[in-house]
């Protein structure tokens, strides 16, 4: 039988600031009909297309936001 050593770890989870990161994307996705807008780094234009989505359908009024953030799991001490 083969023993081994196990140490517990602390580990820290904390968003991506590295320069080499992709940047936070913001995306819109109607709750009515489930289509998406195009996705931006940009939230206002994101969140454009929720009022040009609404103008084309009233009746939907409902939206959820996707947001696409790298994350970055850190050992600590």
């Amino acid at each position: 039988m083969t023993r081994s050593i196990i140490r517990r770890v602390d580990w820290t989870c904390s968003p991506e600031h590295a320069p080499e990161a992709p940047p936070i994307v913001h995306e819109f996705q109607c709750t009515t009909c489930e289509d998406t807008g195009e996705a931006s780094e940009d939230f206002e234009t994101a969140r454009g297309w929720t009022f040009a989505h609404t103008g084309r359908n009233p009746s939907h009024t409902g939206y959820r936001e996707l947001i696409h953030r790298y994350w970055r799991l850190t050992l600590m001490g």
